[in-house]
């Protein structure tokens, strides 16, 4: 997938997360709105001042906001916290209790039902925008990390080193390597990089293959490569390496002229 791929469907993943609490505030305001008037019918009915009976379903339903808001800061993290989810069921059955009270005194099933709609279905959604908002933000740190990945990728690999035709060879040669010990063609000193001789047999396989699928020789491939055929290779032995390989296929023109 390439840089502008992930960069759209994290785009994607930020507009559906978006929709998803878009829809959920839309139906916590439905409820609200509609339970104010059933809550503060319900308390006037029983003696509540009717200049005060209005104040519970705003609290209420303050709490669960409280526990929307805090929910999807965490959601988008993966996080889970246990007093906010306490908190979006204690509001919510709060809800649900005040708008049934009356119905449910009266003997009215009908309008128990009707009046559970709400604050059932706002649980419910709320509950379902959570799951969703944590899947989404694990698929978002997915695509961060193969975005950062690419762009790693996508950076210019450090300029060979002039090497001529007699180094490449004593290189090539197992021998000569162990004759001349940590010298600057083979990169054993802490200024050239680390001694690469052994690998350089498999790095060339390793480049032929790639070559041969139209790639281009990376780090990460050479890397993956020489695991591949059981070779053992740090990050920093892959530079040097890729780097000498390099060098090898800008050298060929004179190597065929010698």
């Amino acid at each position: 997938m390439t840089a502008t791929e992930l960069q759209a469907e994290l785009a994607g993943l930020r507009r559906t997360s978006r929709a998803v609490y878009g829809a959920v505030w839309g139906v916590a305001a439905g409820v609200m709105v509609y339970g104010a008037g059933n809550v503060t019918a319900l308390l006037t009915a029983h003696g509540v001042h009717v200049g005060i009976a209005w104040m519970l379903s705003p609290m209420v339903d303050l709490g669960l906001v409280v526990a929307l808001v805090g929910g999807r800061a965490l959601d988008r993290y993966g996080v889970r916290d246990r007093w906010l989810t306490v908190l979006r069921w204690t509001a919510g059955l709060m809800t649900w209790c005040l708008n049934v009270a009356g119905p449910a005194l009266r003997g009215d099933m009908v309008g128990v039902l009707i009046h559970s709609c709400g604050p059932v279905l706002l649980l419910v959604v709320a509950e379902a925008a959570g799951s969703v908002q944590r899947s989404i933000g694990r698929r978002a740190a997915e695509l961060d990390r193969a975005h950062a990945e690419a762009a790693r990728e996508a950076e210019p690999e450090p300029a060979a080193s002039p090497v001529t035709v007699r180094e490449m060879t004593d290189l090539s040669d197992p021998r000569t390597a162990r004759r001349s010990g940590p010298s600057k063609r083979t990169g054993a000193s802490p200024e050239a990089g680390p001694d690469v001789s052994d690998l350089l047999e498999a790095g060339r396989a390793v480049r032929s293959e790639v070559e041969a699928r139209g790639d281009r020789l990376t780090r990460s491939a050479l890397i993956e490569g020489l695991r591949a055929a059981g070779h053992s290779c740090s990050t920093d032995k892959a530079g040097a390496l890729l780097r000498l390989l390099k060098a090898e296929i800008h050298a060929g023109p004179a190597t065929d002229a010698a």
